[in-house]
């Protein structure tokens, strides 16, 4: 089948990586001339990297993000851009997605697929919206060639669940789905709207403990298993427990942090993607993680002073290298 990519950071360039040795059809959607031209200079290769070999996939289309003479529908997409750059990115291809097109959503943090209902579909006729939450540990290294640290052994790697809208009815078995579960590297499992929405909120506080913390100490995700790192987090799992406890029923704290330190563990060689993007000068995530747990907690009457300290703080690193 012909899948499209629109981004190709991290997790962009492996999930084509991954489509590409399963013989998929696969365009990667293009920001600017430039960058088509210099993915044609790269022999439109991906280079992926995993447990100390380098395989080098060729065979990939590209084309331009925009280009107002490709009006084709688009009937597979997936969108892995950072999720503060979505509704820009998306914006130009959204006239070529109807409701027999699927999205599948690969960005850290929570809140983007409404953003996109809102934005672009308010009166209904969406595309079939796909979420996913993604435990592949894999950093960029430079433009198109990334490096896979885990996730590979894990049975509960990828998870993705559709987005119910009261005016679609599910289409559970469309071809990116099946296409997803049928290729076993990404470990992907198909979950109910319900226990996905748990899946996304465990991997909420997952990223909100380690990538700002992380970040703050500008090293990789092991930097965070320090006594002050753990203790730290452990602080934001708290006020994220009392944010969204309602919602995670049979956790507690302890058992958040369980997850949280096993996964800064298995994921500790891996930098993770605020700190790629704060040492690629670019804005971060930030406010769709532990911004996204301040909002609600605001809403609840809910004290969150330290995942606002550390938006703060990621927000202030952020300015050093703006314009």
């Amino acid at each position: 089948m012909s899948i499209h990519i629109l981004g190709t950071g991290a997790i962009g360039c492996f999930i084509g990586a991954v489509l590409k040795t399963h013989k998929s059809k696969v365009t990667l959607l293009l920001r600017s001339p430039a960058h088509v031209t210099d993915f044609a200079n790269r022999n439109n290769t991906i280079t992926y990297r995993r447990q100390g070999k380098a395989y080098q996939l060729e065979g990939y289309n590209a084309a331009l993000l925009g280009d107002p003479q490709d009006t084709s529908p688009i009937t597979s997409l997936v969108v892995a851009t950072k999720a503060h750059h979505i509704l820009k990115a998306l914006s130009p291809v959204a006239s070529r997605l109807s409701s027999n097109s699927t999205i599948l959503l690969l960005q850290n943090g929570m809140g983007v697929a409404e953003e996109l209902v809102e934005n672009f579909w308010p009166n209904g006729k969406s595309p079939n919206i796909l979420v996913g939450v993604n435990r592949h540990a894999v950093e960029r290294l430079d433009p198109y060639d990334i490096c896979h640290y885990s996730g590979f052994d894990d049975p509960d790697a990828l998870n993705i669940g559709q987005l119910p809208l009261p005016e679609q009815p599910s289409k559970p078995n469309s071809d990116l789905i099946n296409t997803m579960l049928s290729i076993p590297e990404f470990n992907t499992k198909h979950l109910s709207w319900s226990e996905m929405r748990v899946k996304m909120l465990k991997k909420l506080i997952v990223n909100a403990c380690i990538n700002p913390v992380a970040s703050v100490l500008m090293e990789r995700n092991k930097s965070v298993l320090t006594r002050g790192g753990t203790a730290l987090m452990t602080l934001i799992c708290e006020e994220a427990f009392n944010v969204l406890k309602d919602d995670l029923p049979g956790e507690t704290v302890d058992s958040l942090m369980e997850m949280v330190l096993e996964i800064a563990k298995d994921a500790g060689e891996n930098k993770c993607s605020t700190l790629q993007d704060i040492s690629g000068h670019r804005l971060t995530e930030i406010d769709y993680l532990n911004g996204y747990l301040c909002k609600l907690g605001k809403q609840k009457g809910i004290n969150t002073i330290a995942n606002q300290a550390l938006v703060d703080l990621i927000h202030a690193k952020e300015e050093l290298y703006q314009p």
